[in-house]
């Protein structure tokens, strides 16, 4: 599946980024001792309870360096492990970064509407809802008004859910696949629909 013009401008932030902080970097300021950057190294795993080094870096050449645990079968780059280490969700950690080492941002490019179907029995969705990245920002923005409305395993659920496809989305480097879409789609019509029995509910007790 091909970027979107959003995409890339992400995954050119993103490089600038790992031009000058590497999976290096992010591992020895979290104190991962390292010898040589230039040089594979078994390590231990600072994620989980490694009793004997269970993870290895490798060198790889140039920024091109990666961290990875054959337990949590995390395969992570600079940025990947700056999440990881603060808690951080991708765009986040990579706004941190980029003001850490003052890095210029690129223009960000013109991106299409996100409209919503015309009614709720249309099958029009627009192009621009194949976009992750703003779908996820988008839904996390509609939480809060449907907080204290629905029931409370239904909002953790959405939570859930969107944190999930989020972190699928930053380990894909910013990449939206087929299934973050579908599942994507789920979420919003489940969400419509709670908000639209919300509406129904609150008009009945209004009559």
């Amino acid at each position: 599946m091909s970027r979107t013009e959003g995409q890339e401008w992400v995954a050119r932030r993103a490089k600038a980024v790992l031009e000058v902080y590497t999976a290096f970097d992010a591992l020895t300021e979290n104190g991962i001792e390292l010898q040589d950057r230039g040089e594979d190294m078994q390590i231990p795993c600072p994620f989980h309870n490694d009793t004997r080094p269970s993870a290895r870096y490798y060198a790889r050449g140039g920024n091109d360096c990666r961290f990875h645990c054959f337990k949590c079968k995390y395969h992570l780059h600079g940025i990947d492990l700056f999440m990881k280490f603060k808690n951080l969700d991708f765009i986040t950690a990579l706004v941190e970064l980029e003001r850490r080492f003052r890095i210029k941002v690129p223009r960000r490019p013109e991106a299409p509407d996100i409209k919503d179907p015309v009614d709720r029995a249309s099958n029009y969705v627009s192009d621009a809802w194949a976009d992750a990245p703003r779908v996820i920002k988008i839904l996390e923005a509609r939480l809060p008004k449907l907080r204290g409305s629905i029931p409370m395993a239904d909002y953790v659920k959405f939570c859930r859910v969107l944190d999930s496809v989020q972190w699928d989305l930053d380990r894909s480097e910013g990449v939206t696949t087929p299934d973050m879409v579908q599942i994507l789609g789920v979420v919003k019509r489940m969400m419509d629909d709670a908000a639209c029995n919300v509406d129904t509910a609150s008009r009945i007790m209004d009559k």
